[in-house]
């Protein structure tokens, strides 16, 4: 009996100790926790797209102007500015931080203010000989413009003189006129710049029919040694863009104000002959017309003077174009049609004559 209970007691603290074994062996331990970082979204790197516009404005070296930059769809909007320099020189830079490529035509806006200053290039300025400086006083309100095109690269050549103005004008004229016209394409672009520079060249009498004035070079000619001796193109419009520092003024009108009545009476005439090339001249075209005729005479005399001037001073004959005295709107009228400026159809049927200055026309 005593061996039983003993060996009964024996069997439980075996058990006993084997349940306690076995509880402890199948703890459940927590597992270690692992924390994951948050997923870090590195925005791609925008590199901001840059253009650099750069030029001169020479009507005489204009220095110290305000330079505006423009698309040539808003000319009211000013998207980048900066300043001439003593030598007329700019440099205007525009950026996208976007990093969108800067395409499409700009137009560049050169302005005299309080503080600018201009060299005269013609003859004489008034009482100034040429070379003096053109004080601020009679400059205020002069403008000077370009277009140019941006594929979206580069470095864009911006020269701003009266004859870009002028050819700019027409341009910007002809799309008022063809709301189709797109200055978006650049085959377009070059196009209308080919097109304006001839018109512009029927009035004032020189055929650039194979010129494009955007892209030729018209310095200061107050310097002698600056004017091309051997491009007649160039020299000749040179010189006119001379000439026009020299405009006559009436009493009480700056030079300033008599270039933009130049400038205004060109713009006048080919806008109406663009929009109707068989119509008759209007009464206020006609008055276009006599304004630009006063100023043609005195072109055509100045840059005669202007070259005999500079020959004498380098000792190289100058070569340039002989200008008329007088410009048939007839003349303007040819272009027009056989560019189709505005993408018109009309025919060159007749401008009704200039109304009054007399004289014979030049010849398409």
């Amino acid at each position: 009996m005593n061996k039983i209970i003993g060996t009964t007691l024996a069997l439980a603290i075996a058990l006993s100790l084997t349940a306690c074994t076995d509880d402890k062996d199948t703890s459940v331990v927590a597992p270690p926790v692992v924390v994951v970082p948050p997923v870090v979204v590195v925005p791609p790197v925008v590199v901001p797209s840059e253009i650099v516009f750069l030029g001169s404005a020479i009507k005489g070296t204009l220095a110290n102007a305000l330079v505006e930059l423009f698309k040539s769809s808003d000319l009211e909007t000013v998207i980048a500015t900066t300043q001439t320099d003593a030598e007329g020189d700019y440099t205007l830079t525009l950026t996208d931080d976007t990093g969108t490529a800067i395409t499409g035509a700009f137009v560049v806006r050169v302005s005299a203010d309080e503080d600018t200053t201009m060299i005269c290039d013609a003859i004489a300025c008034g009482d100034l000989a040429r070379g003096a400086v053109v004080p601020a006083s009679e400059l205020v309100g002069l403008e000077l413009s370009t277009i140019s095109f941006s594929d979206g690269s580069g470095t864009i050549s911006a020269e701003v003189n009266a004859l870009t103005t002028l050819a700019t004008d027409t341009i910007l004229g002809a799309i008022a006129i063809n709301t189709d016209l797109d200055l978006s394409d650049p085959a377009t672009f070059t196009e209308l710049q080919e097109d304006s520079s001839r018109v512009i060249g029927a009035t004032l009498g020189v055929d650039l029919s194979e010129t494009n004035i955007f892209n030729v070079s018209i310095v200061d000619a107050s310097n002698s040694s600056n004017v091309a001796t051997s491009d007649a193109i160039a020299a000749t419009l040179t010189l006119i863009n001379a000439s026009l520092s020299g405009l006559d003024t009436a009493t009480g009108e700056t030079l300033a104000a008599a270039f933009k009545k130049y400038v205004t009476a060109v713009a006048v005439v080919t806008v109406a002959i663009a929009q109707d090339p068989e119509a008759a001249l209007d009464a206020a075209t006609v008055a276009a017309m006599e304004v630009i005729n006063a100023v043609q005479a005195a072109i055509s005399q100045n840059v005669a003077d202007l070259s005999a001037d500079i020959g004498m001073d380098t000792g190289v004959p100058i070569a340039v174009e002989v200008l008329p005295a007088e410009i048939d709107p007839e003349d303007i009228a040819d272009v027009i049609v056989e560019d189709d400026l505005t993408g018109g159809t009309g025919g060159t049927g007749g401008t009704g004559g200039t109304g009054g200055t007399g004289g014979g026309g030049t010849g398409g």
